[in-house]
Protein backbone atom coordinates (compact mmCIF):
# COMPACT_ATOMS: atom_id res chain seq x y z
CA UNK A 1 0.00 0.00 0.00
CA UNK A 2 1.19 2.88 -0.93
CA UNK A 3 1.23 6.19 1.39
CA UNK A 4 -0.03 9.51 0.16
CA UNK A 5 0.98 13.06 2.30
CA UNK A 6 -1.41 13.93 4.88
CA UNK A 7 -1.68 17.22 5.52
CA UNK A 8 -1.54 18.84 9.12
CA UNK A 9 -5.29 19.49 8.87
CA UNK A 10 -6.60 16.62 8.07
CA UNK A 11 -4.48 14.76 10.99
CA UNK A 12 -6.16 17.64 13.42
CA UNK A 13 -9.35 16.04 11.87
CA UNK A 14 -8.09 12.36 12.34
CA UNK A 15 -7.54 13.06 15.73
CA UNK A 16 -10.36 14.80 17.04
CA UNK A 17 -12.93 12.37 14.98
CA UNK A 18 -10.46 8.69 16.39
CA UNK A 19 -8.55 10.34 19.52
CA UNK A 20 -5.29 10.58 20.35
CA UNK A 21 -3.90 6.87 19.56
CA UNK A 22 -3.01 6.26 16.18
CA UNK A 23 -3.19 2.66 16.36
CA UNK A 24 -7.24 3.71 16.84
CA UNK A 25 -7.31 5.69 13.20
CA UNK A 26 -8.05 4.37 9.81
CA UNK A 27 -5.70 1.73 8.85
CA UNK A 28 -4.86 3.46 5.65
CA UNK A 29 -4.37 6.74 7.37
CA UNK A 30 -2.17 5.74 10.34
CA UNK A 31 0.99 4.88 7.92
CA UNK A 32 0.99 8.58 6.83
CA UNK A 33 0.21 10.37 10.65
CA UNK A 34 2.79 8.20 11.43
CA UNK A 35 5.19 10.05 8.85
CA UNK A 36 3.55 13.36 9.36
CA UNK A 37 4.15 12.95 13.11
CA UNK A 38 7.92 11.89 12.90
CA UNK A 39 8.12 15.07 10.21
CA UNK A 40 6.68 18.12 12.96
CA UNK A 41 6.94 15.83 16.45
CA UNK A 42 6.17 18.90 18.50
CA UNK A 43 3.51 20.52 16.88
CA UNK A 44 1.61 16.98 16.39
CA UNK A 45 2.68 15.48 19.86
CA UNK A 46 0.41 18.78 21.30
CA UNK A 47 -2.61 17.81 18.94
CA UNK A 48 -2.15 13.90 19.89
CA UNK A 49 -2.09 14.86 23.50
CA UNK A 50 -5.34 17.15 23.32
CA UNK A 51 -7.16 14.66 22.02
CA UNK A 52 -6.17 11.92 24.92
CA UNK A 53 -7.17 14.26 27.34
CA UNK A 54 -10.98 14.09 25.80
CA UNK A 55 -10.51 10.55 25.36
CA UNK A 56 -9.72 10.25 29.14
CA UNK A 57 -12.61 12.48 29.80
CA UNK A 58 -14.99 10.36 28.30
CA UNK A 59 -13.43 7.31 28.86
CA UNK A 60 -14.66 8.62 32.68
CA UNK A 61 -18.22 8.71 31.51
CA UNK A 62 -20.67 6.02 33.20
CA UNK A 63 -21.81 3.75 30.24
CA UNK A 64 -25.78 4.31 30.09
CA UNK A 65 -27.71 1.17 29.62
CA UNK A 66 -30.87 1.22 27.68
CA UNK A 67 -33.75 0.60 30.42
CA UNK A 68 -36.37 -2.49 29.57
CA UNK A 69 -39.25 0.03 28.71
CA UNK A 70 -37.17 2.43 26.42
CA UNK A 71 -36.69 -1.01 24.13
CA UNK A 72 -39.91 -2.11 24.40
CA UNK A 73 -41.43 1.01 23.10
CA UNK A 74 -38.95 0.88 20.38
CA UNK A 75 -39.71 -2.56 19.41
CA UNK A 76 -43.62 -1.60 19.09
CA UNK A 77 -43.70 1.54 17.55
CA UNK A 78 -41.11 -0.02 14.39
CA UNK A 79 -42.82 -0.21 11.29
CA UNK A 80 -43.84 -3.70 10.66
CA UNK A 81 -43.52 -5.46 7.31
CA UNK A 82 -46.03 -5.80 5.28
CA UNK A 83 -48.06 -8.96 5.00
CA UNK A 84 -48.23 -11.34 1.66
CA UNK A 85 -51.60 -10.78 1.13
CA UNK A 86 -50.78 -6.93 1.25
CA UNK A 87 -48.02 -7.34 -1.18
CA UNK A 88 -50.42 -8.77 -3.64
CA UNK A 89 -52.97 -6.23 -3.35
CA UNK A 90 -50.33 -3.58 -3.96
CA UNK A 91 -48.57 -5.46 -7.31
CA UNK A 92 -52.25 -6.04 -8.48
CA UNK A 93 -53.67 -2.56 -7.97
CA UNK A 94 -50.27 -1.44 -10.01
CA UNK A 95 -50.62 -4.20 -12.29
CA UNK A 96 -54.30 -3.06 -12.93
CA UNK A 97 -53.55 0.65 -13.25
CA UNK A 98 -51.01 -0.23 -15.58
CA UNK A 99 -53.41 -2.14 -18.01
CA UNK A 100 -55.86 0.49 -17.93
CA UNK A 101 -53.47 3.11 -18.91
CA UNK A 102 -52.08 0.68 -21.69
CA UNK A 103 -56.08 -0.03 -22.79
CA UNK A 104 -56.93 3.60 -23.06
CA UNK A 105 -53.69 4.27 -25.02
CA UNK A 106 -54.69 1.78 -27.49
CA UNK A 107 -58.33 2.61 -27.44
CA UNK A 108 -57.09 6.20 -28.26
CA UNK A 109 -54.89 5.12 -30.66
CA UNK A 110 -57.73 2.82 -32.96
CA UNK A 111 -60.31 5.46 -32.43
CA UNK A 112 -58.52 8.58 -33.48
CA UNK A 113 -55.93 7.03 -35.93
CA UNK A 114 -58.44 5.51 -38.39
CA UNK A 115 -58.34 8.21 -40.86
CA UNK A 116 -55.09 10.00 -42.27
CA UNK A 117 -56.14 13.53 -43.88
CA UNK A 118 -54.04 13.79 -47.46
CA UNK A 119 -50.87 15.93 -47.25
CA UNK A 120 -51.37 20.03 -48.27
CA UNK A 121 -49.69 19.52 -51.21
CA UNK A 122 -50.35 21.43 -54.69
CA UNK A 123 -52.27 19.24 -56.69
CA UNK A 124 -54.65 19.22 -59.83
CA UNK A 125 -57.85 18.38 -57.88
CA UNK A 126 -59.19 21.21 -55.91
CA UNK A 127 -61.73 19.24 -53.46
CA UNK A 128 -60.91 17.95 -49.87
CA UNK A 129 -60.54 14.49 -49.77
CA UNK A 130 -59.67 11.82 -46.96
CA UNK A 131 -57.58 9.04 -47.32
CA UNK A 132 -57.56 5.64 -45.53
CA UNK A 133 -54.99 4.49 -43.53
CA UNK A 134 -54.92 1.90 -45.69
CA UNK A 135 -54.84 3.41 -48.61
CA UNK A 136 -51.58 5.14 -47.31
CA UNK A 137 -50.46 1.97 -46.78
CA UNK A 138 -50.98 0.32 -50.08
CA UNK A 139 -49.02 3.42 -51.86
CA UNK A 140 -46.47 3.24 -49.69
CA UNK A 141 -45.94 -0.68 -50.74
CA UNK A 142 -46.46 0.33 -54.39
CA UNK A 143 -44.07 2.81 -54.62
CA UNK A 144 -41.45 0.48 -52.60
CA UNK A 145 -42.00 -1.78 -55.13
CA UNK A 146 -41.62 -0.20 -58.53
CA UNK A 147 -39.53 2.81 -57.32
CA UNK A 148 -38.87 3.96 -60.60
CA UNK A 149 -42.51 5.39 -60.88
CA UNK A 150 -42.10 7.59 -58.16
Amino acid sequence: MTTSAMSVARFEALAESYGGEIARWPEGEREAARALLASDPTRLAAVLAEASQVDRLLDLAPAQAVGAALLGRLITAAPKAPTTARRWVAGLSAALGLSAAAFAGVLAGVSLGGYVHAPAFPSTAQHDESVTAAEVYQDLQDALREPSEL
